[in-house]
């Protein structure tokens, strides 16, 4: 495990970091979540380290699946056996803020970190998982039906000869592919959990879940948002929604802030970006498989700095 060195995160915080880059990399192997959870036990400093780290990535989201699931659960256990109220809070407020962990270890396709993947469906449908993404399948003589649990994904519907209706479901809405291509995106930081619809070829029915409004039709060129309530035009789109697919990031006037939110989902480590620079638009191409590189050209055209707090824990700010 990691210890104090000239080759080593000297304090905790890095430590924490040089602990959860190991498991995203590596994935969380038995002997190395036995080491963790030492390291965290040893003292109360490395436990408030890894708890900080875990809310400023998002509640775990730096980690796999099954090691941030694993971590959680002797986390709690320990806790348990020390101190019954404090477990108590921390246990509520990991289970909310962190519940698609467990969604992810029960999912029947999932990706990490600045991983994508495609699959072919049983009926010749092709699914495409964007980084950070969870999604069930369930194929049976009624339906076709896809649950997204988290992330990302883009869909091109096969030709069914059962014509059993295709159908996805992701929380905040329903909906079902006429003949179609397109993607679904669930933002989930924030006050209120956000879906994006973008339909590139045919047109896709979509339903919101919490409200009994009548469903709408989104046809090709379309992009739409739902809080699960409402549905409406995306007006201040400014990026390509598919574009992914292709390996790339088409930025149109983007928030530098949000820019460096989908590029992290490509990086291993921490990249964020300070709130004074976060509004400061930016257009152009930038390689998902390479996002050193898409670093870089940032820094060269934007009056911005990357600090440093280790190689993998990356902030920009204002130059």
């Amino acid at each position: 495990m990691p210890r104090s060195s000239r080759h080593e995160p000297a304090d905790a915080v890095e430590q924490a970091i040089a602990w959860a880059v190991r498991l995203q990399m590596h994935g969380p192997l038995p002997a190395t979540l036995q080491a963790l959870q030492q390291w965290r036990d040893a003292d109360g400093r490395h436990e408030a380290a890894w708890q900080r780290i875990a809310a400023m990535r998002g509640q775990l989201s730096i980690l796999p699946p099954d090691a941030s699931r694993a971590t959680l659960d002797a986390s709690l256990a320990r806790r348990r056996q020390r101190r019954q109220s404090l477990k108590l809070a921390a246990a509520f407020g990991l289970a909310g803020t962190g519940s698609w962990l467990v969604m992810d270890t029960r999912a029947d396709y999932h990706t990490g970190t600045g991983q994508r993947l495609a699959v072919t469906l049983p009926d010749g449908s092709v699914l495409h998982l964007n980084a950070g993404t969870a999604v069930n399948v369930q194929y049976d003589g009624a339906r076709r039906l896809l649950t997204l649990l988290r992330g990302e994904i883009a869909i091109a519907t096969g030709v069914d000869p059962q014509q059993r209706p295709f159908r996805v479901h992701a929380g905040l809405a329903r909906m079902q592919a006429l003949g179609t291509r397109f993607t679904v995106r669930r933002f989930d930081e924030g006050d209120r959990p956000i879906l994006r619809l973008a339909v590139q070829q045919d047109a896709v029915q979509i339903q919101t879940t919490e409200s009994g409004a009548a469903a709408v039709l989104a046809r090709a060129g379309d992009c739409v948002l739902t809080d699960g309530v409402r549905i409406w035009r995306d007006t201040d789109l400014h990026d390509d929604p598919a574009a992914w697919l292709d390996g790339v990031i088409v930025a149109r006037d983007m928030p530098l802030g949000q820019l460096v939110a989908e590029l992290a989902r490509h990086r291993h480590g921490m990249l964020l970006c300070d709130a004074d620079i976060a509004q400061r638009p930016v257009s152009g191409v930038f390689q998902l498989g390479d996002p050193e590189r898409a670093l870089r050209v940032l820094l060269q055209t934007q009056a911005i700095v990357a600090v440093y707090r280790t190689r993998f824990w990356i902030t920009l700010k204002k130059a």
